[in-house]
């Protein structure tokens, strides 16, 4: 992807920590939406179940179909050592489509894993179909948390702040590594995602230290790294 376009409405801006910039008009035109995003993550009680292997492929298998039946537009699995397991995207927007979805995951029946499903708005067509799910690429998800700094900044520090944070979303898309990003509706402190396209989480962090709203402690972005089916990502 060498653009990155989102123009939200007012009341996004009013929820959300930053907005994408207007596409430009001789590039495709991004068809926007809002969509449930589904985190599914280890609990932190010790003594939760713990999934085994088959689970686990029993998972694997169940996100296959999800997405070849067209159910899923992203899946994204996270290898790191953090809680975040899973990262699931939906088409539509409806909460409980979501929490229906999530409920019949085998790693969630069997309470290894919880799911959390957040309103998100982003551009529906940056993730293609795909055939062959087994076939992955590497790719770092940023989960964009408020900073210790959010709640101390005047006004107009925040406006100059944003500037620049929009300016660095332009930047990092134009550069090839940022591959898609967008706000939380409804997700508190959690503001947003980005995915980097790095080859490295070394990487990923170098790009996430440029962005003016981390440096001022407006945001903090939480990395993980992530295996996504290949291609599903333009």
């Amino acid at each position: 992807m060498n653009h990155f376009s989102i123009a939200l409405p007012l009341l996004l801006t009013a929820l959300a920590p930053f907005h994408l910039p207007a596409a430009d008009a001789a590039k495709p035109k991004d068809e926007m939406a809002r969509m449930q995003m589904v985190l599914l993550s280890r609990p932190t009680d010790a003594k939760s179940a713990q999934p085994d292997a088959a689970t686990l492929a029993a998972q694997r298998k169940a996100t296959e179909n999800l997405l070849q039946s067209g159910k899923l537009l992203f899946a994204g699995d996270c290898t790191g050592n953090g809680a975040l397991r899973e990262v699931l995207i939906l088409r539509g927007a409806e909460t409980n489509d979501a929490r229906e979805l999530a409920a019949a995951l085998p790693a969630v029946k069997i309470g290894a894993w919880t799911a959390e499903s957040l309103l998100w708005f982003g551009a529906s067509n940056y993730f293609r179909p795909v055939t062959t799910p087994a076939r992955t690429s590497e790719y770092f998800f940023g989960l964009l948390v408020r900073g210790t700094n959010a709640a101390k900044l005047p006004p107009d520090e925040v406006t100059k702040i944003q500037e620049g944070h929009m300016a660095n979303i332009r930047r990092l898309a134009d550069l090839g590594k940022l591959a898609t990003a967008g706000p939380f509706v409804n997700g508190g402190d959690r503001r947003g995602i980005f995915i980097f396209k790095t080859t490295s989480l070394a990487e990923a962090q170098q790009l996430t230290d440029t962005d003016p709203a981390v440096i001022a402690g407006r945001l903090r972005v939480e990395l993980h790294p992530m295996q996504v089916p290949a291609g599903i990502l333009r």
